[in-house]
């Protein structure tokens, strides 16, 4: 079944609108037909099924609210160039990576500027389609890595560093609404300086692999492993 993005979903009954785009896609690419059924979701946990009606109008069928995740991943990267980019995205809305924000740091290749937000955003609006994810990962402007650093200090911070550890000697915790950090740096990695900043913001450097990775692999690696350590520790508690 094809899902769309739909911003206001309302209760069974109720009728929806696409934007002119999908529009176009589901009546025009698609050829849907009266009687046919699409997928909803509004990014923020509601997914529905809505049903063609006679005049080609979308009426709610029924919805499901997923709660968000009781431990959310905020990933800090360093972003490599475009298409790496795009692959990075894409990733983390299968991931499920709550909140990306690039961040700008002494080693830094590629410095975006705001306009690319809107693309960005895009993205990952497809990703989730594709990955069936009820929740649309909130992608922020470019941030010095000084500034991204003190935004953490009710997390838990977490670095990929060749001389790190695995695994981490300080679990992530379980505890419901509790939030991670995971800071990847660029293709050179963090300065001296900057891990010693992390280190001072109570972040565990974490190597998370024997051989040396790209910064997208990094990242959803990194990601991916801290989230699986959270279920383990739900799994025994």
């Amino acid at each position: 079944m094809h899902r769309f993005f739909c911003k206001e979903i309302g209760e069974p009954g109720n009728s929806v609108e696409l934007d002119t785009r999908d529009q176009r896609h589901l009546f025009k690419t698609l050829r849907a037909r009266p009687g046919d059924e699409v997928e909803l979701a509004n990014g923020r946990g509601t997914v529905a099924i809505a049903r063609i009606d006679g005049n080609n109008a979308l009426l709610i069928k029924n919805r499901e609210d997923f709660p968000p995740p009781a431990v959310k991943i905020h990933l800090f990267v360093s972003p490599p160039r475009r298409q790496k980019m795009d692959q990075l995205l894409r990733q983390c809305a299968e991931t499920g990576v709550w909140k990306l924000v690039p961040i700008l740091t002494a080693r830094s290749v590629s410095q975006p500027e705001d306009s690319v937000l809107e693309r960005w955003d895009a993205v990952l609006l497809e990703a989730c389609k594709q990955a069936k994810n009820p929740y649309h990962p909130e992608v922020q402007p470019l941030q010095p890595f000084a500034k991204a650093v003190a935004s953490c200090k009710n997390m838990d911070i977490y670095f990929g560093a060749p001389q790190g550890t695995w695994p981490p000697r300080r679990m992530p915790e379980a505890k419901p609404l509790s939030d991670i950090a995971w800071f990847v740096g660029p293709e050179g990695g963090f300065s001296p300086d900057e891990e010693s900043a992390l280190i001072a913001a109570g972040a565990q450097a974490l190597r998370i692999g024997p051989w040396v990775m790209r910064v997208e692999t990094a990242a959803i690696c990194g990601a991916a492993l801290l989230l699986c350590c959270i279920q383990k520790q739900k799994e025994t508690e």
